[in-house]
């Protein structure tokens, strides 16, 4: 496929800066899924967008702009209203991933080891584990406390017979803890073979010469909740360093969770800047954010579950314009999904693990991604579509196809094509570093793809 050719020269002249800074800004406030739901939504309302309840009828009017966060809030689904109902349209639907490969708290998180207090850690997805040595970590995540009478009894739902809790974001944005590798003296093989054994060796340590009692009060202080009541948490250790510009140029952009926040975002911009391109749409945009891709979607609200065929299926029994006696399930049928996550991007000191003729290259636009046992949902139909696509947002278009002597990996995209039965076609930015504590992109590709949805969601306005 063509690629536009883009200089380090020209850098400043092709890509908005907004796109890119403002990426960093998301990327910051989003150290987990639960808290990239809520920059999603924040942004989303500041764009003139509605909460809707996901235990309400969802009842709407052409134009009406909405969100729905998932009962477990890890996961996002944002609309447009079209003027038309989508049993005649379909849907137009942008997804991605909230979560990225990363370390969380056990359910017994602390111990005493060799004049240290530690917090026992267990691995979300396939992460790059010599990334997470020696370097400054913090702690987010959500914590969960059951709502007790004055006898300390927990309390119960009148109704469903349900516990009553309430749950909290938390955040301590300083450096807390570090997972100090092995001095080279102690393994003098470790350049040669180097395994680190998840279970023994990727253990944090966050205080030392204190009593465990002692570092979880203090630990209860900084986050100001008092951490022996919490009755269950969803905790993660994450890099603390902010993600940054990096390059003589500034073109690059550096830092964790590119892997999938950068489709995320682009996907959320994208939808805000179309209601101002187009308000009054004929087709409805969709945007869905779920999470536990990395670890196969198996979860309530992940590509796997019912979360966005329920929420397509209300959308359209609810439309003002469908008709009473419609098929609804035809609105799926007629649907085209832009499965954005991101792509390998040729690595200059690695040359040989690319197919030259399918190895994109950061800062030269987006990548569409095609694999013939189906790890990815392209074909060549969806191909064709998203090549259209590229070229109405005067996108430069490259493309990927694992070398086939190596495992693919997969995405949402097999997924919910799957779910659906629509027309899918996966895609992403190029970057390097995939799984790592810190990934690089390009800040062209970032504005090439807040473009790209822009004209998607904008029916090829831009």
């Amino acid at each position: 496929m063509a690629k536009k050719k883009v200089s380090a020269a020209n850098v400043a002249a092709d890509v908005a800066a907004d796109d890119a800074d403002n990426y960093l800004v998301f990327l910051a406030e989003s150290p987990t899924p639960a808290h990239a739901v809520v920059a999603v939504c924040n942004r989303l309302r500041s764009a003139g967008f509605a909460a809707r309840s996901a235990h309400e009828p969802l009842v709407t009017a052409a134009g009406e702009r909405l969100f729905v966060v998932a009962p477990d809030g890890r996961s996002v689904f944002a609309a447009v209203v079209g003027s038309r109902s989508p049993v005649a349209t379909g849907f137009s639907i942008w997804g991605a991933h909230t979560d990225s490969p990363d370390l969380r708290i056990r359910l017994n998180p602390v111990r005493s080891e060799a004049g240290t207090v530690q917090l026992l850690t267990q691995v979300h997805g396939g992460i790059i584990r010599r990334a997470w040595l020696d370097r400054p970590l913090m702690l987010a995540g959500v914590v969960h406390t059951l709502l007790r009478d004055s006898a300390g009894v927990p309390r119960f739902h009148p109704i469903s017979g349900q516990p009553l809790m309430q749950s909290q974001l938390v955040s301590l944005p300083r450096p807390l803890a570090v997972i100090p590798d092995l001095a080279i003296h102690l393994d003098r093989e470790k350049n040669d073979k180097g395994a680190i054994n998840p279970e023994t060796a990727l253990h944090a340590i966050f205080g030392s010469a204190a009593p465990v009692e002692d570092a979880i009060t203090a630990l209860s202080a900084e986050l100001g909740i008092p951490l022996a009541d919490v009755d269950g948490f969803d905790l993660h250790l994450v890099p603390w360093q902010p993600p940054m510009r990096v390059g003589i140029d500034g073109s690059l952009l550096f830092g964790p969770r590119h892997d999938d926040l950068a489709m995320v975002y682009a996907g959320t911009a994208g939808l805000c800047r179309a209601v101002d391109v187009d308000p009054a749409p004929s087709h409805t945009a969709v945007a869905v954010f779920f999470d536990a891709e990395e670890t196969g979607s198996l979860t309530s609200s992940g590509a796997s579950s019912s979360f966005l065929r329920d929420m397509l299926v209300r959308l359209t029994r609810n439309h003002p314009e469908t008709p009473a006696d419609a098929d609804i399930e035809v609105a799926l049928g007629r649907s085209l999904v832009l499965s954005g996550d991101m792509a390998h991007a040729l690595h200059p000191n690695h040359l040989d693990k690319h197919d030259r003729a399918h190895a994109p290259i950061i800062n030269q636009g987006l990548v569409v991604k095609v694999n013939s046992n189906d790890r990815y949902a392209s074909s060549g139909e969806t191909v064709a579509a998203f090549r259209g696509l590229c070229e109405r947002a005067d996108v430069p278009l490259q493309a990927y196809i694992h070398r086939q002597d190596m495992t693919c990996g997969s995405t949402i995209g097999p997924i919910t094509a799957a779910k659906l039965g629509a027309r899918t076609v996966d895609f992403g930015a190029p970057m390097w570093a995939m799984h790592s504590t810190g990934e690089t992109m390009g800040a062209v590709d970032m504005g090439y793809a807040v473009r790209l949805a822009t004209v998607f969601f904008s029916g090829g306005r831009s």
